[in-house]
């Protein structure tokens, strides 16, 4: 049993071709034959010619004499569900009308479609073109439903049973039948375009959050770091895009770019698998560590013999400076550098393992200056960089779905508090490193939406009414208090401590 579904934004698209396939050729065949980026088996056919209402390329392969609702285009972008046949559009392809207006259709299909047998089917979902292929057998009516329940706006089954076979960008089902036409997709270099001031598209099309369909109603934005110091936006979000990703976030920033990677309103996966976790009520953005960041205590893998990279020659120059010879700085962790570090572990009093665990890393960032201790000041311009990013997407986010800055965005290691997410650290591991906190990460992003600076007492009284200290925050604001007011401020905040 297998299933393939994907999601193709309608701007990435460079044509949508139904092929003819005269030449009796296998899937596989025609995608390396045309070097089409998706390919699904088409319409319905008997023998050697279509049925129903066929339009390829502006000629008609089938006709009928009655309308039926199906897709018609001239490239593919422009694609839309009409009653076809289409005059004056040279592509048009239709079978049994699913999905129409996001309602389920009345279903009008012979006793050669009915029962439980693989299926394919092709549709609209806001500015995505859908694909579906699965063997896994179903009625026409219970793809209706599936699809239904994935949010398509409109769907039209196409060819089933033995003629459902696909290869949609690495998602493959093979069938042993040749079929008589295929629909062919081909993309534009538009995967990365850029819908805004500072954001790029590039939509993890072939991760499970996207191809799934589920959607959500904003409620609040959390904010997350990566953990994955070095990996900056675009290769993270090559490596979730994949049909067995574990995770998926809505955007992921750096210091040079901030990309889209699900649509705002897609359920992503952030906080967890328990259920009721933020993942239905969330956007969620990754903000992405610098390589610097693998010094953090939080973030430190021991180290050990055998070892190669950028942290060995960090640790190779500290011995070094501490006056142990690891016979070369090189990156690698070979005999040399095992012998400096267990001279080094006895004469700290340490465990001689030959690690640099958490025990011997804490004990050699002690020095001032050492190179094992993480440096804000060595990083401050990529920091810098990436909390404007940060800021001016979450502003973007809470203006586009009215959400209260100081209420709505909270981080990941804010949501596990509450009980919304899972035990993680970031961004607190981090942001306290460079001196800022949430809290400040709220004020910044309420200045952004405000166009005006947030003084340090606004900040203050917001933060005491999130935390029930207060109940009246304009009075508060103002700053002019009586004696009264104070005295029972200090007994409520001795209270809650």
């Amino acid at each position: 049993m297998a299933k393939a579904i994907c999601g193709i934004p309608l701007f990435c698209i460079q044509r949508v071709e139904i092929y003819i396939n005269k030449s009796e050729k296998t899937l596989a065949e025609i995608k390396a034959a045309t070097g089409a980026d998706y390919v699904l088996n088409g319409g319905l056919f008997e023998g050697d010619r279509a049925v129903c209402h066929l339009k390829a390329g502006g000629r008609v392969w089938a006709s009928d004499s009655y309308t039926y609702w199906g897709y018609a285009w001239d490239t593919g972008p422009d694609m839309a569900l009409v009653g076809v046949s289409a005059p004056g559009k040279p592509n048009y392809i239709c079978c049994v009308c699913l999905l129409r207006g996001g309602r389920a259709e009345r279903l009008v299909y012979g006793r050669d479609l009915a029962g439980r047998r693989p299926r394919s089917a092709m549709g609209l979902k806001g500015g995505d073109l859908c694909l579906y292929c699965s063997t896994d057998g179903a009625t026409p009516e219970e793809l209706q439903a599936e699809l239904l329940e994935k949010g398509w706006d409109s769907a039209v089954m196409l060819d089933g049973g033995g003629s459902s076979q696909c290869d949609m960008d690495g998602q493959i089902i093979t069938a042993s039948r040749k079929v008589h036409n295929l629909i062919c997709v081909y993309l534009t270099d538009k995967r990365e375009d850029t819908p805004m001031d500072g954001i790029t598209q590039r939509m993890m099309t072939k991760n499970p959050c996207y191809t799934s369909g589920r959607t959500i109603i904003p409620k609040g934005i959390m904010v997350h770091s990566t953990a994955a110091p070095g990996v900056m936006a675009q290769a993270l979000a090559k490596s979730w895009d994949t049909p067995t990703a574990k995770a998926a976030v809505h955007a992921i920033v750096d210091d040079a770019v901030t990309l889209q990677t699900l649509p705002w309103t897609t359920r992503g996966g952030h906080a967890g698998s328990q259920a009721g976790t933020a993942n239905g009520t969330h956007i969620a953005f990754e903000i992405c560590e610098p390589q610097e960041c693998r010094l953090l205590p939080e973030e430190w893998e021991p180290l050990k013999r055998g070892d190669t990279g950028w942290a060995v020659k960090r640790l190779q120059r500290e011995l070094t400076a501490r006056g142990y010879d690891p016979k070369g700085i090189d990156g690698s962790f070979g005999p040399g550098c095992d012998a400096a570090l267990s001279a080094c572990q006895a004469d700290l009093g340490l465990e001689v393992d030959g690690s640099c665990g958490p025990a011997t890393l804490a004990a050699l960032a002690n020095r001032e200056g050492s190179f094992l201790a993480y440096d804000p000041e060595e990083t401050e311009d990529y920091f810098e960089a990436a909390w404007r990013r940060a800021v001016a997407l979450a502003a973007h986010l809470c203006e586009t779905y009215g959400l209260d800055p100081m209420t709505a965005v909270l981080d990941h290691s804010e949501g596990h508090a509450l009980g919304i997410a899972s035990n993680h650290a970031d961004v607190g591991h981090w942001f306290p490193r460079h001196g800022r906190s949430m809290d400040d990460f709220r004020a910044a992003v309420k200045t952004a939406l405000a166009g005006e600076e947030v003084s340090e007492l606004d900040t203050a009284v917001d933060k005491l009414a999130g935390a029930g200290l207060i109940d009246s925050p304009d009075y508060w604001k103002g700053g002019e208090y009586s004696a009264d007011n104070v005295k029972a401020l200090l007994i409520k905040w001795a209270a809650s401590i």
